[in-house]
């Protein structure tokens, strides 16, 4: 298993750390290797195969697949120490063309390249396969916090759980409150994580310029133990421009909590009656109003809560062993199909949808850091210049009301 970096507690260490246990617990021997022990220079390959016949390694699963030079590097070491190598791809397929990252037609390039991809939803898992790649989808499986836990009510508080970064737009949560305040006076939010210095003095000024506001907000850091923080509270809320699973939504499901979050339809912590409900990316005034209806109507709370413990129920019964042991009997069959199938239009139409939404992220990003991006550059001419330009326009006659 190789990732960059063992410490800090962002959703791909945690998700890799869960894979650990799993591992052993049904009878493999994992072996995690960081980025201090490869590198990330010109022989990184040759030490990543020399660590993979020294330690008899049957797979290699890549979960440090965003940067070229190392994904690249990572495939050449499996290809010559003779054994598969998976890809695990944690966030939204398009995630790049969101963010307007230039190097993205080169990861997906090198994806191809791969013996399998490991996607977290279905939207993700039939983009890949349209690219090529024998592709499956195998979401997180996250321990329980909360067995045995029953919620009694439902207090004004709102819960907020992520790295205080700009893609999850700590901001708009803080924005939200403000807005929520105006008709639950006594609403309060909590906000868990660790920030970037930039952001945390970003949130420190507006509130400054707002002291009846301060109050009302509590900075709490990153938390080792969240449960307190899930009993005490009555909504969960997500402003994210995109995540590929949300570890902080499952948590809220598990303590039958409702969740108000900006709109990323392709998520299967998200889906239509799990409790959740989504408001267009971006839209504060919509987000607090959908938080005052909870607060404002305790059984419209309950309900929700019992379908968001409910949904949280049912991505926990997913067959993780049942999956893993499948795709490594299949990667020692090549001419294995069954992670083959097509991809149906109803799951390519999910995927255009997405992509187009994303590409105009990204795009207005670029605009709004004052310089043109790859993706920008590249939208002039050429076969990828017509698709980026299809899907930007796309995109936009979707946004419309």
């Amino acid at each position: 298993m190789i990732y960059r970096d063992t410490r800090g507690g962002g959703g791909i260490q945690r998700g890799a750390s869960f894979q650990i246990g799993q591992f052993r617990e049904w009878g493999h021997e994992p072996v995690l290797l960081a980025e201090s022990d490869l590198g990330r220079d010109a022989g990184r390959a040759a030490r990543l195969e020399g660590v993979l016949r020294a330690r008899g390694a049957e797979i290699a699963i890549e979960h440090d697949a965003y940067d070229v030079s190392k994904l690249s590097a990572d495939i050449a070491a499996a290809r010559a120490a003779g054994i598969p190598i998976v890809v695990f791809w944690h966030s939204v397929f398009s995630w790049m063309f969101a963010n307007g990252t230039a190097c993205a037609a080169d990861v997906l390039a090198d994806l191809s390249k791969a013996d399998a991809l490991i996607a977290l939803s279905p939207t993700d898992e039939a983009f890949f396969r349209l690219l090529g790649c024998r592709a499956l989808a195998i979401p997180y499986c996250d321990a329980d916090l909360m067995g045995g836990f029953k919620r009694k009510d439902h207090p004004h508080r709102i819960l907020w759980m992520g790295r205080l970064v700009g893609l999850k737009r700590p901001m708009d949560a803080i924005r939200i409150l403000e807005r929520v305040k105006t008709e639950i006076q006594d609403a309060e939010l909590v906000m868990l994580g660790e920030g970037s210095r930039d952001v945390l003095r970003k949130i420190e000024g507006y509130l400054e310029r707002r002291p009846a506001l301060r109050g009302a907000v509590e900075l709490a850091g990153f938390q080792k133990d969240v449960r307190p923080y899930l009993e005490a509270s009555g909504v969960g809320l997500v402003t994210s421009k995109f995540e590929g699973y949300s570890h902080a939504v499952v948590e809220m499901k598990m303590a039958s909590m409702p969740v108000v979050s900006y709109s990323m339809p392709y998520l299967v912590t998200l889906k239509d009656g799990s409790g959740a409900v989504q408001v267009p990316q971006g839209n504060v005034d919509a987000a607090a109003a959908e938080i005052v209806k909870l607060f404002s109507d305790g059984d419209l709370c309950v309900r929700l809560g019992k379908a968001a413990r409910s949904s949280y129920e049912r991505i926990a019964a997913f067959d993780q062993r049942g999956a893993y042991e499948r795709l490594f009997a299949d990667l020692k069959r090549p001419d294995a199909e069954s992670e083959l199938r097509a991809v149906d239009a109803a799951a390519a139409g999910n995927v255009l949808r997405v992509l187009a939404g994303h590409a105009v992220m990204g795009f207005d990003a670029a605009m709004g850091r004052g310089k043109a991006s790859e993706m920008e550059r590249e939208s002039r001419s050429g076969a990828l210049g017509a698709l980026g330009r299809f899907l930007i326009k796309a995109g936009r006659r979707m946004a419309r009301p």
